[in-house]
């Protein structure tokens, strides 16, 4: 469960940087193309992040069905 903590903490920072710029994008009124090319690189890695920590939950969770 030690993967599942880390991916949670990383997944924790990215979601910050995700509300700051769009705090940056929505109080400026025009956004650049690189606050807007942060934005979505920030939501595809939140995405992956979640992700992975369901594919944890589910590996964990199989492998304690198995151990039964």
């Amino acid at each position: 469960m030690i993967y599942k903590n880390v991916l949670i903490k990383r997944l924790d920072r990215k979601r910050q940087q995700l509300v700051e710029i769009e705090r940056v994008i929505n109080s400026e009124g025009v956004a650049s193309s690189v606050d807007k090319r942060k934005y979505i690189e920030l939501k595809a890695v939140v995405l992956e992040l979640e992700n992975c920590i369901d594919i944890a939950d589910s590996m964990f969770k199989f492998d304690k069905e198995e151990d039964k």
